[in-house]
């Protein structure tokens, strides 16, 4: 212990004189960088990955909340006195008091006037509307249903998973939270599971029940739906548009739970599940509605927890690699639920909940926003000021950002960052070494590896082989081999599409890793492509740029951080990467290695799928006008969906990823983010057209980067799903 002691003691000394140094020549310290990762691991300690050998249920900073349901009564445990914070304002309602409550606002009141005046119907009708939209939206939490449903979840957790890691200081300091102030739950979405899972824990811990903010899909599930509602789960519409009697509805039905305190309210910031297992870009109407009471004065303060769920397996993994090629997901339905039971029977391994530390709307206003400006105003009348949206809008990411910070990373995340490129199959020795290498650098960067401290690497790789024996297996000759994916409905499948989703499955979890590595590969694509022998700051810094405004729907960056986080990964490659930087000009030559090659080769799909992107709305043909023709964005993401799998068909490019539909629609949405693509509504419905010198320009920039196939023109004949490559000019 005193030589680990002393070891970490040395590198944390070494990294604060690095870091006087960096400041002493100029520059910004890193600040939120990790020291030398090597207490990053914070479960090294346990010498195996079994509770029972750390106190029974610990490990770390994590406490296993399945361990006593696995040796005490599940009926005992479900039916037990709970005792649960309240919010020291709190006057009890019934959920029925609740919907009476928000029936008879200034609200709502003002909102079926003015539909009345601006519609002319019958003010009888408009409230009936209103009514209406009440009914379907509003929970009926009741502590019967719950305790029943408590009693189904903890079976299906106990078969589906080994264990459900909580961190216990996160619960306490919600605890505490809750009797002071109202709180707002905003976990990570990575599965349908979250918020059964979320709902779960604050049963076990004496808490009490969030009201979660759900899709109308689950609505229609017969029973499960009805279940789902009795255990506080609301309603809502994915798209209000501007419904302005909805709008009143849902959002005084949002705050008035928030402002008495009636119980947590908890919703996804990123609006939907993530396919692909990165944060998604952050939706910003509910968070809008949440915060305007705090912003109107009608409440002190307001408490935003952001909840990280890591997922050793994800239970969706098939269904997600074949939606994100276009595949229609199954609709949602009880029948569809029971034809899922044989998952009970597989093993999803280990869920991590991290708790993240509480954020004080107050202290993050404070300074920036002036809440006089709504004095003179109602308070039912949605009024948000320029500053208002705006520290709503960064609120949306830093909460994303942090989710990403708590993420736990398993050893199979950094396998299938290996496997990935080794299709054809790798020793499992080689795998091995491949692995630690990889694990050293995300540790360095501040990645929490869920990795067991002295257990054997080959130990770990084959007891994560074993949990993902679906997608990967090692032969006799200890070769690991990717296994085909069968398709959700058992239907002839073309082999490039087949191959797609084995390899998008791999991709999956290779995605939770992404988030750490982005801001330095940045860099190294602007290094790895330069053919010069140097290059300055300021050229570099300006790629760094151009880079994060292509990649910033794929990946979430921070507002306004731009140049501090290119400060920070620099810093992490110039101290720990070999990139060498000599009279303030970038030695190319010198920085170019392992690093910088590997973390390039991770980001260029995406560089690809956008370039594929651009290329098909380059061909895209004139209207009458002269104009180039506009189509819908899903058109437009099919059709260059179709161009990558001509390309991979005659082996002219070899990236799989390019055919997610996912990557395609988020690099046309950052297309026409930076003014290369324009949008129009045409009978309520959004078209796209390029901005062709702008988007020729974005394409010719990306080519820098990348190495590409000459296509001149493309040509795509929809019908046919074929594509004419014209010959060179």
């Amino acid at each position: 212990m005193l030589k680990v002691y002393l070891q970490r003691t040395r590198k944390n000394t070494n990294n604060i004189c690095r870091t006087l140094e960096f400041v002493l020549k100029g520059a910004r310290p890193l600040t939120n960088l990790k020291s030398n990762m090597s207490d990053q691991s914070r479960n090294s300690w346990i010498k195996q990955d079994n509770p029972r050998l750390v106190s029974a249920r610990q490990k770390d900073i994590y406490e296993d909340i399945l361990e006593d349901r696995r040796h005490s009564s599940d009926v005992v445990w479900s039916f037990r006195t709970r005792e649960e914070p309240k919010y020291k304002y709190n006057k009890p309602r019934t959920p029925d008091e609740i919907r009476k409550h928000v029936m008879h606002s200034e609200r709502v009141k003002y909102a079926v006037e003015k539909v009345c005046s601006e519609s002319g119907l019958p003010i009888e009708e408009v409230w009936k509307q209103a009514e209406e939209v009440m009914q379907e939206m509003s929970h009926n939490l009741s502590m019967g249903a719950i305790r029943g449903f408590a009693m189904f979840m903890v079976k299906v957790l106990k078969s589906l998973f080994k264990r459900v890691y909580v961190n216990t200081e996160g619960i306490q300091k919600v605890r505490e939270m809750l009797v002071e102030y109202p709180v707002l739950l905003m976990p990570s979405h990575r599965s349908y599971f979250d918020f059964l899972l979320m709902s779960y824990v604050f049963y076990s811990y004496d808490l009490p029940l969030p009201v979660i903010a759900a899709a109308m899909d689950f609505m229609g599930m017969k029973f499960f739906g009805w279940l789902l509602r009795n255990s506080g789960a609301f309603y809502i519409r994915r798209s209000f548009g501007d419904d302005m009697l909805y709008w009143a509805v849902f959002t005084e039905y949002v705050q008035s739970q928030l402002v008495n305190g009636d119980h947590p309210i908890e919703f996804y910031v990123e609006g939907t599940r993530s396919r692909t297992s990165k944060s998604y870009a952050p939706k910003f109407g509910m968070l809008s509605a949440s915060l305007e009471p705090y912003f109107k004065a009608h409440i002190p303060d307001i408490m935003v927890i952001p909840i990280s769920i890591s997922y050793d397996k994800i239970l969706e993994e098939t269904l997600y690699s074949y939606e994100i090629l276009g595949v229609p997901k199954p609709k949602e339905s009880t029948s569809g639920l029971f034809k899922a039971r044989n998952l009970l029977s597989e093993d999803f391994g280990n869920v991590h909940v991290h708790f993240g530390e509480p954020l004080s709307i107050r202290k993050y206003t404070d300074g920036k926003v002036d809440r006089s400006v709504h004095s003179l105003a109602p308070r039912y009348i949605a009024s948000l000021s320029d500053d208002e949206n705006k520290l709503i809008q960064n609120l949306g990411y830093k909460v994303l950002l942090l989710h990403q910070e708590h993420m736990v990373i398993s050893p199979w995340s950094l396998m299938a960052t290996v496997l990935v490129q080794n299709k054809d199959g790798i020793k499992i020795k080689q795998l091995e070494k491949e692995v630690e290498w990889i694990k050293r650098q995300a540790t360095n960067l501040g990645a929490y590896i869920d990795w067991p401290g002295n257990e054997s690497a080959d130990a770990v790789l084959r007891s994560t082989l074993t949990l993902h024996k679906n997608i990967a297996e090692v032969d006799s000759e200890d070769v690991v081999h990717l296994l085909e994916i069968q398709h959700p409905t058992r239907g002839s499948q073309d082999e490039l599409m087949q191959a797609a989703a084995q390899h998008l499955i791999i991709t999956l979890y290779k995605n939770q890793l992404m988030h750490i590595f982005v801001r330095v590969s940045m860099v190294t694509l602007s290094i790895n492509s330069c053919t010069e022998e140097t290059m300055s700051m300021n050229e570099l810094y300006s790629k760094y740029e151009f880079l994060e405004h292509l990649l910033n729907r794929d990946f979430i960056f921070m507002p306004d951080s731009t140049k501090q986080d290119f400060e920070n990964a620099m810093l992490t490659l110039t101290h720990n990467c070999g990139v060498v930087v000599e009279d303030g000009l970038l030695q190319v030559k010198k920085s170019t290695n392992k690093y910088t090659t590997f973390f390039s080769q991770m980001f260029e799909p995406f560089l690809l799928g956008y370039w594929i992107a651009c290329k098909y709305m380059l061909s895209m043909h004139n209207d009458a006008h002269g104009k180039p023709l506009a189509k819908p964005p899903k058109s437009i993401t099919k059709e260059s969906q179709i161009l990558g799998s001509r390309l991979l068909r005659e082996g002219q490019i070899r990236h799989l990823e390019v055919l997610s539909l996912d990557l395609l629609s988020n690099g046309i949405n950052s297309l026409h983010q930076m003014g290369a693509v324009r949008k129009e509504k045409r009978d309520n419905q959004t078209y796209m057209f390029p901005n062709t010198v702008k988007l020729t320009a974005v394409c010719s920039e990306i080519e820098k980067y990348i190495d590409v196939p000459h296509i001149p023109e493309a040509i795509i004949n929809v019908s046919s799903k074929t594509v004419t490559i014209n010959a060179k000019l």
